[in-house]
C-alpha cells in the first residue's frame, strides 16, 4: 500500500526552497543587529567622549598658555619696575626664574639656586596654593579685621576708626556716616596717628600714614601736609579705604626707628607629615628708613633683619639692592639705632599668638602674618598670602628646611 506523504510540522524547520526562515534564525539575526547597533553606539559615545576630552585638553592648554603669558609679563614688569641701567641687570638669571635683584640678594653665583623659591615660582605658583575664595579672606583688609575680631584670640586688634567711600566716612563702631572733612576735623585728635589703606593691595601701595599736628595741619608719610592735601588725596581714592588707629609700639620696637611703625613678618605653613600642624618657618623684623618714606615696607627701601626663633634677637639687616652689591647693617643707616643683637619684646607670646591663629585658620595653610609689638604684647595687623619671599630669603634659603620643601612640593610650587 502506497504511503501518503505528510506535511512538515509547523514547529519543525523545512529545507524546502522558499520555505519561511526558522524562528531561531530570525532571533539570531535580530540579536546580531542589536549587538551591531550597540557596538556602533558605543563607538560613537567613545568618539564623542574623546572629542570632549580633546576640547577640554585644548582649553586647559589655552588657559595654561594664557596664565604663562600673564605670569611672564608680570615677571618682566617686576624686573623693569626697578629703574636702573641695563648693565645692573642680570638677564642670565631670568631663564632660571630669578629677577636681577634676587640674584644679588641670594648670592646665586655662590649659593645653590635650587634651595630658593624663585621669583617665577612665587609669582606663578604660590598664589595657587590656597583656593581663591579663601585668599579673599586675607586679601581684603576689612574682612580680615572682622575675622580677627571673632577668633577669640588673647590679643588686641587694630582699632578700625572708619571706612571712607565716595566722600563719606562710616564711623566704627556704630552706624554714623559723615562727610570726610568733618571726620578729619572732629574725629582725629591733635597728635593722633592713623593709617589709611585700600581694602586690597600689597607692597604698601596707596598706604598713607597720617598724623594730625594742629587745627588744619597734618603730617603725611613723614612730610608736612595741609588739611586740603590730606582731604583731597583721600577724596580722590576711587575705592573704599580703611582708616585704622596706629598702635603704640613697645619702647624697644620704637627705638629701631621712632618715626615709624616697625612691624614683624612671620611665615607659617602646615607640616604635612604631622597632621598639618602649623609651624613657624621664619620671622623678620622690618624697619623703616628715610628711603622708604618712614614706612617699613621692604619694596620701598625698608630694612629686614632676621629674628632668631629661639631667642627673639635680631641679626644684621639688609634691604633691596640698588646695584649688584648687597648691604648689611648692624646699626640703622639713618637714626643710628642698634639692630644686630636687639631683643624683640614679648617674643614667646608672639610665637604662641601666631601659632594659635594659624591653627584656628588652618584651612588657609600658608600665611604671612604682620605683627605689631605694643607696650602690652603682640597685636596681629594683617595676614597675607603674598609673604614677600625675598624679604625672607635674603637671610637664608627656605627650601633647605625639609618641611618647607615637602609642603611646596605637595602644592606644586617646586
Amino acid at each position: 500500500m502506497a504511503s501518503t506523504p505528510t506535511n512538515p510540522s509547523p514547529e519543525e524547520p523545512s529545507d524546502a526552497p522558499g520555505a519561511p526562515a526558522a524562528r531561531g534564525t530570525v532571533g539570531s539575526a535580530a540579536q546580531a543587529k542589536n549587538q551591531l547597533a550597540k557596538k556602533v553606539l558605543r563607538r560613537s559615545k567613545n568618539a564623542v567622549r574623546r572629542a570632549e576630552e580633546q576640547r577640554k585638553g585644548w582649553r586647559r592648554s589655552l588657559r595654561r598658555s594664557k596664565r604663562f603669558r600673564e605670569d611672564y609679563w608680570k615677571f618682566l614688569r617686576k624686573e623693569f619696575r626697578w629703574e636702573t641701567s641695563f648693565r645692573q641687570r642680570q638677564p642670565l638669571w631670568w631663564g632660571r626664574g630669578f629677577l636681577s635683584r634676587s640674584a644679588t640678594l641670594y648670592n646665586l653665583e655662590q649659593n645653590d639656586p635650587g634651595d630658593y623659591v624663585s621669583d617665577v615660582q612665587r609669582y606663578t605658583r604660590t598664589r595657587h596654593m590656597v583656593h581663591p575664595h579663601l585668599q579673599d579672606v586675607l586679601h581684603n583688609k576689612f574682612t580680615f579685621f572682622l575675622l580677627m575680631s571673632q577668633l577669640g584670640l588673647d590679643s588686641d586688634t587694630v582699632p578700625l576708626l572708619g571706612v571712607h567711600y565716595r566722600g563719606d566716612v562710616h564711623v566704627f563702631p556704630g552706624d554714623e556716616q559723615i562727610p570726610l572733612a568733618d571726620f578729619l576735623r572732629e574725629h582725629l585728635d591733635v597728635g593722633q596717628k592713623v593709617f589709611v589703606k585700600p581694602f586690597r593691595g600689597a607692597e604698601g601701595k596707596n598706604v598713607r600714614a597720617v598724623r594730625r599736628t594742629g587745627e588744619d595741619s597734618f603730617v603725611m608719610d613723614g612730610e608736612p601736609a595741609s588739611f586740603e592735601q590730606v582731604h583731597d588725596w583721600l577724596a580722590g581714592r576711587p575705592r573704599p579705604m580703611a582708616i585704622e588707629t596706629a598702635v603704640a609700639q613697645a619702647p624697644a620696637q620704637a627705638a629701631l626707628n621712632p618715626e615709624a611703625t616697625n612691624t614683624i613678618r612671620v611665615l607659617t605653613m602646615p607640616d604635612i607629615t604631622r597632621g598639618k600642624e602649623p609651624f613657624i618657618v621664619i620671622a623678620v623684623q622690618r624697619i623703616a628708613t628715610a628711603k622708604s618714606n618712614h614706612v617699613d615696607n621692604w619694596t620701598r627701601g625698608g630694612l629686614s633683619a632676621e629674628i632668631d626663633l629661639e631667642t627673639g634677637k635680631l641679626g644684621k639687616a639688609s634691604r633691596l639692592p640698588d646695584g649688584r652689591e648687597l648691604e648689611w647693617f648692624s646699626v640703622h643707616p639713618d637714626v643710628g639705632s642698634q639692630i644686630e643683637g636687639a631683643q624683640v619684646p614679648f617674643w614667646e607670646e608672639t610665637k604662641a599668638l601666631v601659632l594659635e591663629a594659624a591653627q584656628r585658620l588652618n584651612f588657609l595653610e600658608y600665611i604671612g602674618w604682620d605683627i605689631i609689638i605694643s607696650p602690652t604684647g603682640p597685636v596681629i595687623l594683617e595676614g597675607n598670602v603674598n609673604s614677600g619671599m625675598n624679604v625672607l630669603q635674603v637671610h637664608r634659603p627656605l627650601l633647605t628646611d625639609p618641611r618647607v620643601r615637602r609642603y611646596f612640593e605637595k602644592r606644586g610650587v617646586v
